[in-house]
């Protein structure tokens, strides 16, 4: 069927604001259709109000075709013929979320608001509370490759944007492999701290709700300078493995420069030092022992370096931390 572009809208659940169109798609896009002319890779369906046509897929390419007119390549009069197919609103929101996965540049912005639309469409029509719909529901009705690890780490970071721990433009455009690393670095900051201020208070102690908005306001006020120094981090080139460096520095520089030298402590530290199995390095090196009649002359040589390696390490570490 041929329809104008005029007649032609975006698809409704996709919120173009949120949902980024890649200027270097729309460009090739572009070159593509001034050398070959316009190819369909486009499907609508008719919209409610009877007289224009919603798009279940082929932003980009729209877009390309209204800077062309612009351009002068195209008349402004084109009309596209494409397929026109009976949809709902939940094979709508399929179809978008099945070509966003398959986009050259998949970010994190483009995973959180397709998540976004299906829980919210869910949430309209199963009348299910909001809180109470997984990453499971929503991974299977999504299908594809929207697994359930994806979806659980977008709900992650919609519930921070959702509480303003983190600004959406501080991920915008970032891979969902450094929007992930970032988000789980600024929770577990923010949970450190709110477990760290609430065992300070004696257990026999009453809390009251609003001590505990206190506590919460602080730990958010640290977890989001947290956020901004990991997404410039991130965004001028920082390697991922410096991310909780670049955390503890950030949290470093929200202590007040009056507080006393035995109340400097950072929350997440106190964490890490707490973690420290040593258990779990004896457990490895007793198995690895047990067998030391199956070791080669060199492994056995090997380890035995290691070990006196890691022993006066732990020498000199432990002076260290005795110094004081």
């Amino acid at each position: 069927m041929k329809i104008g572009l005029k007649d032609l809208r975006a698809n409704p659940f996709r919120d173009l604001a949120r949902y980024p169109i890649h200027r270097e798609k729309v460009e090739a896009l572009k070159a593509s259709i001034r050398s070959t002319g316009f190819w369909d890779n486009v499907l609508v369906r008719k919209a409610d109000d009877g007289k224009h046509y919603e798009l279940a897929y082929g932003h980009h390419r729209l877009e390309a075709l209204h800077e062309l007119i612009k351009e002068e390549v195209i008349q402004s009069n084109f009309e596209l013929d494409v397929p026109v197919r009976k949809l709902d609103d939940a094979a709508m929101i399929r179809i978008m979320a099945n070509e966003n996965i398959e986009e050259y540049r998949v970010t994190s912005d483009i995973i959180d608001e397709t998540v976004r639309v299906a829980r919210e469409f869910m949430q309209r029509e199963t009348k299910t509370p909001i809180a109470e719909i997984t990453a499971s529901d929503i991974s299977q009705f999504l299908g594809g490759g929207w697994n359930e690890d994806r979806v659980a780490v977008s709900l992650q970071r919609l519930g921070l944007f959702d509480r303003g721990t983190i600004l959406r433009e501080q991920l915008a455009g970032l891979s969902h492999s450094a929007a992930k690393n970032i988000q789980r670095e600024v929770a577990k900051v923010e949970k450190a701290i709110v477990r760290d201020k609430l065992e300070e208070i004696e257990d026999d102690d009453e809390i009251t709700e609003q001590e505990r908005r206190d506590i919460r306001h602080e730990a958010q006020k640290v977890a989001k300078h947290v956020a901004e120094v990991l997404s410039g981090h991130v965004r001028n080139g920082g390697s991922v493995s410096g991310v909780k460096e670049q955390s503890l520095n950030a949290q470093a520089e929200m202590i007040p420069e009056d507080v006393p030298e035995d109340e400097r402590k950072l929350s997440t530290i106190d964490a890490a030092a707490r973690g420290i199995n040593a258990r779990d390095f004896q457990r490895k090196i007793e198995m690895i022992l047990k067998y030391k009649s199956y070791m080669s002359p060199g492994a056995k040589h090997e380890l035995s370096g290691t070990l006196r390696e890691v022993s006066g390490w732990c020498r000199q570490m432990l002076e260290q931390l005795e110094e004081e």
